[in-house]
């Protein structure tokens, strides 16, 4: 495949050359005959039984969308915390004991990072034999088929000739290939996340602010970091039990304020799906609950402005980046933002980030041994 772009300098030339090169690679590797074979493999798996996808989330989502262009029926999701039927797929969503009584000879697809050992012991105590339960990422079961992927092409193009160093250009190409291959990306040495020291310099006087607190993890590595000097940090976190969490584990320091709310794009009161421990989100389909809301703008607009904005929100970035847009204008805070979330977000978010002001370097790292936990960097 190639794509069409009017004349660069050599430089730009070379690097669009390695680009096109790259996904030329990738290409020739979803037509080949192993690939091919993988897939005939896994199809013949998971047919001749009725087949589960344990776990009503965006994992659960991108594996239904792959087995549906591979012509493998799926028969329903099961979730603890959801019921009703999933948007996009149609397909209903079963609790276990329902999924157990209707299905009791499934094939079980588990399509949840956090939660995956704990659902293999419980399927194994209901007596699903392990022959039965397969975990979505030990399966030839990648995250996109390339015409899904072709919408995204340009931006990814784009945000190559952006990227500051080689490291960041590979981990773009890596993504690109876990996708649409399911191949790996090499995580960083740096055990830092959101804080690496070959691209962050934390500075004495940091005023932080942590978009998705969780239960505190960041606020502990921010503080040791520092060593304790620092001006202030904010965590801002809208799910009640990690709230809950962080302010047991975080309480007693006054250059401390933590906000139950999540961060987008004006004040409000948004659907959530909540008690998924990380993976707790704003959500249009969320179960009938909701979180409260804020913009960074408007919540910094009485108190110093961040030095350093952090933010890992589910997808929530592009929202809470808007929001944010005059602190990024006026104060060139550094960036430290999750861009796995949705397959656009790798070049939405600094695109939206450089109309806000164009001085800013670009960089990215990843933090893990599967998809997620890709950090985009703009200092």
């Amino acid at each position: 495949m190639h794509i069409c772009c009017s004349p660069l300098p050599v430089s730009e030339e070379i690097s669009v050359k390695k680009f096109e090169n790259a996904l030329e690679h990738i290409w020739q590797v979803c037509n080949g005959e192993d690939f091919i074979q993988e897939t005939q493999r896994m199809r013949e798996l998971l047919t001749g039984k009725p087949l589960v996808l344990y776990g009503a989330g965006t994992i659960g989502d991108s594996a239904a969308r792959l087995l549906t262009h591979y012509h493998i029926v799926v028969d329903c999701f099961c979730d603890k915390n959801k019921s009703g039927v999933r948007p996009g797929s149609g397909l209903p969503i079963l609790s276990p004991s329902q999924m157990i009584a209707q299905y009791p000879e499934a094939n079980i697809i588990i399509c949840s990072v956090n939660y995956r050992e704990e659902i293999i012991r419980e399927l194994a105590r209901c007596g699903i034999p392990a022959k039965r339960i397969f975990c979505r990422d030990r399966l030839h079961l990648h995250e996109m088929v390339y015409k899904d992927f072709l919408p995204h092409v340009e931006g990814y193009r784009r945000t190559y000739g952006l990227l500051q160093d080689n490291q960041s250009k590979q981990v773009l190409l890596e993504r690109i290939g876990r996708y649409l291959t399911s191949s790996p990306i090499t995580a960083s040495e740096c055990r830092k996340q959101y804080f690496d020291p070959e691209i962050v310099t934390l500075d004495p006087g940091e005023v932080f602010v942590d978009g998705g607190m969780y239960t505190g993890d960041t606020a502990q590595l921010f503080v040791r970091l520092c060593n304790g000097r620092y001006r202030h940090y904010y965590g801002f976190e809208p799910d009640e039990q990690n709230f809950l969490t962080a302010e047991k584990d975080l309480m007693g320091n006054e250059r401390f304020t933590l906000v139950k709310k999540g961060l987008w794009s004006q004040e409000g009161r948004l659907s959530f799906s909540g008690n998924l421990s990380s993976g707790s989100r704003l959500d249009e389909g969320g179960s009938g609950e909701y979180a409260e809301v804020t913009a960074l703008d408007m919540f910094f607009q009485e108190r110093e402005a961040p030095t350093f904005i952090k933010m890992d929100i589910e997808g929530a970035e592009k929202e809470a980046l808007i929001g944010a847009e005059q602190i990024i204008r006026c104060h060139k805070p550094k960036l430290a933002i999750c861009v796995y979330h949705k397959p656009e977000d790798i070049y939405v978010l600094p695109e939206l980030i450089n109309s806000f002001r164009e001085d800013y370097r670009f960089y990215l790292r990843h933090y893990s041994n599967t998809i997620y936990e890709t950090v985009l960097y703009a200092v």
